[in-house]
């Protein structure tokens, strides 16, 4: 009899240890998981929180850090359900109000976030967190100023968010294009704390930007100076029976070049731009036929509705070549009239997304020719005829792009021996072959290539004398391949060098009118 008191408080023993015991797991999971996520093992915290939400369901704190754990490893719709259940169950964790706020616009569930942020406004619920999340979803939806203005409001209420938020006041202010003020921002963000991540961002942005606001101020010039070798200058037909008494083609040239853009940035979506070229070549040989200079000015006023744009575009050229009319030239000649090269016609640019670019043009030639040397009618090349291009680009890395494009013109001639239809396929890539640390160092450097073919057919029959030195009679057709590659080096700031070697190939059912060139060229180029 004496030993069931002995057995009853055994029992009652057990049965405190187990409640108490029960009670203390779920203490426990939820103490874990707090341990976890403050060490950012976010997997295990998500694995013990889990089980602290089973225990207690009720547990808003146990809601709240599972919330955060799932949001740290960027699972948000699982994050958006336990935040959720942070703000609703009791006691209800306010801090879960800016995250919910922030996994809303993560999910670019823009709309919702903005109802949150509203409801939080109003009960004065973190106030300089809220502004910071409203400008964010604000400059999300486009809305840059209104989203300044709530940045400005958080460093105004909380001075630890300064960093943060002129970081994302640069941004906006490089959306609208004004990229002096996003330049302050950015020298603003890096001087809070030089060694954060985020001043890293900012002192990138701030190089881009310099060039940006290099390349985009209104005016711009470049000058070219470059040398070389044109192992073929004349043309010399292939097969050299066919040009007796020419022994060497090739000469050296120097080439200088000067350009001048003018593009004023405008309010609003007009557009407009300005050209004028200069270039002239002088060569070592065949001086007296072949030293040349032209003058190019263009206008090019469009209209930009958004994800493309429309230009119409006018551009003359005016050709000088040291030439004369006569059979047997003047070799005394000066620089003359040659030709006078106009077009006309319109540009359509899309932005197919975000690194891609479509141009489609289609317009109008007129080629006026002088001091030709006309044997007979037949051979002169004044002109008009219509153009078309159509062309691609993928700028896949920071300078570096793939182009390709597709060429179609006429010329309508009064001699009909020079009316023709020509078809060009081209393609051209610029690679950047060093990395950034080391471009830092010693500048940029490209290997830029080229290729293309054409495909000319003259529309009338001529006269020519065939590889068996027959008389024949028929259409003339060419077909010209070129290719180039070289290397781009960025020198100093607004200075480069320029290396290139280019061949060309033409075949033709005339045998005058097939030749093979190389031409090799280096020089210099200075952007001011």
């Amino acid at each position: 009899m004496q030993k069931k008191p002995i057995i009853i408080v055994i029992c009652f023993f057990c049965l405190f240890l187990a409640a108490t015991g029960y009670s203390q797991t779920k203490g426990d999971y939820l103490e874990q998981g707090i341990k976890q996520l403050s060490v950012e093992n976010y997997d295990e915290a998500i694995d013990v929180l889990e089980k602290a939400r089973i225990s207690d369901p009720q547990s808003s704190a146990a809601a709240y850090y599972l919330g955060m754990a799932y949001k740290h490893t960027n699972e948000y719709d699982k994050a958006l359900k336990h935040l959720q259940d942070a703000m609703t169950l009791s006691p209800p964790v306010k801090e879960a109000v800016t995250e919910y706020i922030s996994v809303l616009y993560q999910l670019n569930k823009l709309d919702d976030a903005q109802k949150w942020i509203s409801k939080a406004q109003n009960e004065k619920i973190d106030p300089a967190n809220i502004s910071y999340w409203e400008g964010m979803v604000l400059a999300k939806k486009n809305q840059c100023a209104e989203a300044i203005a709530a940045f400005e409001k958080a460093k105004t209420l909380n001075p630890k968010l300064a960093q943060s938020a002129d970081y994302e006041i640069g941004l906006c202010y490089l959306m609208e294009q004004q990229l002096e003020k996003a330049k302050e921002r950015f020298k603003a963000t890096a001087a809070y704390d030089p060694t954060s991540d985020l001043a890293a961002n900012s002192r990138r942005y701030q190089e881009i930007i310099e060039k940006n606001i290099f390349s985009g101020r209104p005016l711009r010039i470049t000058l070219g100076l470059y040398g070389g070798y044109d192992s073929n200058l004349i043309l010399k037909p292939r097969n050299a029976a066919f040009a007796p008494g020419i022994a060497g083609p090739g000469s050296g040239f120097f080439r200088p070049s000067l350009r001048a853009e003018f593009a004023p940035r405008l309010n609003g979506p007009w557009l407009f731009s300005a050209l004028y070229a200069f270039n002239a070549t002088y060569n070592q040989n065949y001086v007296h036929s072949h030293d040349s200079m032209s003058h190019t000015v263009a206008v090019l006023p469009g209209y930009n509705f958004g994800r493309f744009s429309i230009s119409a575009l006018a551009s003359f050229t005016g050709y000088l070549l040291r030439t004369d009319p006569d059979v047997i030239p003047d070799e005394q000649a000066n620089l003359k009239r040659y030709l006078e090269y106009g077009t006309a016609g319109t540009i359509v640019k899309i932005l197919a997304t975000q690194n891609n670019i479509l141009e489609v043009f289609l317009g109008y030639d007129k080629k006026e020719y002088y001091n030709q040397r006309l044997l007979f009618a037949a051979n002169n090349r004044d002109a008009i005829g219509p153009r078309a291009y159509m062309s691609w680009t993928w700028f896949y890395a920071d300078k570096g792009f793939l182009s390709l494009r597709y060429d179609y013109s006429e010329d309508r001639t009064d001699g009909i021996y020079w009316d023709n239809k020509m078809h060009r396929l081209s393609g051209n890539v610029n690679i950047p072959l060093l990395p950034q640390s080391i471009t830092q160092k010693v500048g940029y450097l490209y290997l830029q290539a080229t290729g293309g073919c054409a495909l000319q057919n003259y529309t009338y029959e001529q006269p020519f004398m065939g590889y068996d030195w027959a008389i024949k009679s028929e259409s003339r057709r060419d077909l010209i391949y070129n290719a180039s590659i070289g290397l781009n080096w960025e020198i100093i700031k607004n200075a480069g060098f320029v290396m290139q070697y280019k061949y060309v190939r033409a075949d033709s059912n005339i045998p005058i009118y097939e030749y093979d060139d190389h031409i090799f060229t280096a020089g210099v180029e200075f952007k001011f």
